[in-house]
């Protein structure tokens, strides 16, 4: 008998008593998963319309458009516009002053990169006065996202006496 209990006790022995790991064991694994979850969602955020839930907001100065000197005179005025990206929707709320001329339109253009001229993408509500207020709603497909990302997204505003834009303001990333 005695030999038997002795022959299960040295069994036991054996058998790996490192049932639960260590504190230094669970902290490196805990700190993997971790790097692992961050690892994945940096990749996740690069995908096109990832962080659709999350806000951005630019701000924009407008500033008289490119001057030849046969078109010094015609052009002048500041503003400002602060855009803000909720998902794909882009709120444009702004002033201006200081025009020349009562202006005939606002835009939101798409040139391919900051300072290329590009098509207007989306009418702006604007005051019909040489000062006043600009707002719109847009609503951007994955090209305009991706132009947006690059700064290729502009406001423009056109006059009479300057049609090609009065004053523009690239939306900077």
């Amino acid at each position: 008998m005695v030999n038997w209990a002795i022959a299960i006790r040295m069994k036991c022995l054996k058998i790996p008593t490192a049932i639960f790991p260590s504190p230094a064991q669970i902290r490196s694994t805990a700190e993997n998963i971790a790097r692992a979850f961050l690892l994945g969602a940096c990749f996740l955020s690069l995908l096109p319309g990832a962080g659709a839930t999350a806000s951005s907001t630019f701000h924009v100065r407008l500033s008289p458009g490119p001057r030849l000197v046969g078109t010094r005179a015609d052009r002048s005025g500041n503003g400002s516009v602060t855009a803000t990206l909720q998902g794909n929707t882009l709120t444009l709320q702004g002033s201006f002053s200081g025009l020349l001329a009562i202006p005939t339109g606002a835009h939101l253009r798409m040139g391919s990169l900051p300072g290329v001229r590009g098509p207007v993408i989306a009418d702006l509500t604007i005051s019909a006065d040489t000062s006043g207020t600009t707002s719109g709603t847009v609503q951007l497909n994955t090209q305009q996202l991706a132009a947006l990302r690059k700064g290729g997204l502009y406001v423009e505003i056109d006059s009479d006496k300057a049609p090609e834009g009065d004053l523009w303001g690239w939306i900077m990333p």
